[in-house]
């Protein structure tokens, strides 16, 4: 399978390569959402570039989809530290 790189900078160019793909693969938005199990309403609403869409669905969308998306940072961020960065701000939450 050959892979393409993608500058995404809002939520429409998103849908828009959701779209892309499902599309480029034969899709219906009908056979997303049975894979999904999203809706074949909010996958509209994705594609569509809605902002309110839910982060953790639009991932999973994204995953079924075959879409990985990377995040560019302006510094240099040693892995473990990055890694680690989500936990520490749990446990220090409450107390």
């Amino acid at each position: 399978m050959r892979e393409s790189g993608v500058l995404i900078t809002d939520i429409a160019q998103l849908g828009e390569l959701a779209r892309a793909s499902r599309l480029a693969q034969g899709l219906t938005r009908d056979d997303v959402a049975l894979a999904t199990g999203l809706s074949p309403k909010f996958i509209s609403h994705i594609e569509a570039g809605k902002t309110t869409a839910q982060i953790g669905k639009v991932l999973h969308l994204l995953g079924e989809l075959g879409i990985t998306l990377r995040a560019e940072t302006p510094v240099d961020l040693p892995a473990a530290a990055a890694a680690g960065a989500p936990r520490r701000r749990r446990s220090n939450r409450g107390g």
